[in-house]
């Protein structure tokens, strides 16, 4: 019997009797993507009020630099990056989850009420509560609970992409402006750092916050990777996904579920940035083509927007310490024009 041939643009990985199929073109990406994004995280390293250039960080993180370049950049620079990457990652992939979900570019956590959620209980337990370190677990919790109210308002989210949005736009400005309130009652001087953080700021971020979100993360991702396929399938609609096998309300339910969680892990390092999960899948949907549901290749999209965006602003505003979000806004304010402008293009 002749060998079946490759579908085109296709990889074969064989492991004993398995065989696994590659898409070509996402594995380039994936792999380019990484690549950007450990070179953007040395320029992101070297970059700031010290003399530190990009050959002394490589001397650095290989063991061979100096004290007080150690200092600077264990201590000072790489905890900022690797809490830019791993949000970025958590709301790249979260975003992408949505998206595919309701099937509609604009359903973000930020757009519906899922990130406004998380902040409120941060602010809640950072306000009200003395606990010594930073409530950042108190985040998924505010999470599920706007996620109720926002699935008990609307209970087929791939059926009723618009009232989801609508109602989750609703929700969104009825929590923030709660967390607003709650702010506005305490003295100015306990709300400094609160106040940035709900603007989305990874100043002072340490390793204490950024290693059990990204653990966190990790034993998500086996979770990801087994609704990938029936997430791609709920593209073609709730009858025709449900023909092929799949249970839609189930599916549909732990998927936001996971969107939730993944969404307020990346709320609970820097704050509610907003954009970044609504541009991720959008460039990574670009970059793959014909994938449906490219979660990982969202993920790293929005890890290198918004380490970007964090390196953007701290070298524009140096030596001043401005909120990421301000940059994420005015890039998200951008996309968004162009996503309008281009629809209605389209629709003339």
């Amino acid at each position: 019997m002749p060998p079946i041939a490759n579908p085109s643009g296709v990889w074969t990985l064989r492991i004993g009797g398995l065989s696994l199929l590659l898409h070509r073109r996402n594995w380039l990406m994936f792999g380019l993507l990484s690549l950007l994004l450990a070179a953007l995280a040395v320029l992101a390293i070297s970059l700031g009020s010290g003399n530190l250039g990009v050959r002394d960080v490589l001397a650095t993180l290989t063991g061979n630099g100096s004290k007080l370049q150690e200092i600077m950049v264990f201590k000072l620079r790489l905890p900022r990056v690797a809490a830019a990457i791993v949000a970025g990652l958590a709301m790249g992939m979260a975003g992408c989850l949505i998206q595919t979900l309701v099937r509609n570019r604009l359903a973000t956590p930020d757009m519906i009420g899922v990130n406004e959620g998380a902040s409120l209980a941060v602010v809640a337990f950072a306000l009200y509560l003395t606990l010594g370190n930073w409530p950042w677990w108190a985040s998924p919790l505010g999470a599920l609970l706007a996620a109720a109210a926002l699935f008990a308002l609307c209970r087929r989210p791939g059926e009723q992409g618009y009232l989801f949005i609508v109602i989750g736009i609703a929700l969104s400005e009825l929590l923030g402006a709660i967390g607003d309130f709650a702010m506005s009652t305490q003295p100015l001087v306990h709300l400094g750092s609160i106040y940035l953080w709900t603007m989305g700021h990874f100043a002072g971020i340490s390793y204490q916050t950024v290693n059990p979100i990204a653990v966190l993360l990790a034993l998500l991702c086996p979770l990801l990777a087994l609704v990938n396929r029936p997430l791609a399938l709920l593209r073609f609609g709730d009858a025709t996904a449900q023909n092929l096998g799949i249970r839609v309300p189930a599916i549909q339910l732990g998927v936001l579920a996971l969107a939730i969680l993944v969404a307020a892990l990346g709320t609970a390092i820097g704050g509610p940035v907003v954009f970044i999960a609504m541009a991720a899948p959008i460039l990574a949907s670009w970059l793959a083509r014909d994938n449906l549901a490219p979660i990982w290749l969202s993920a790293l999209c929005g890890a290198v927007l918004l380490l970007g965006s964090d390196t953007l602003v701290r070298v524009l505003a140096q030596p001043e310490e401005i909120p990421t979000g301000i940059m994420t806004r005015l890039l998200g304010g951008i996309l968004l024009l162009g996503l309008l402008i281009k629809d209605r293009r389209g629709a003339d």
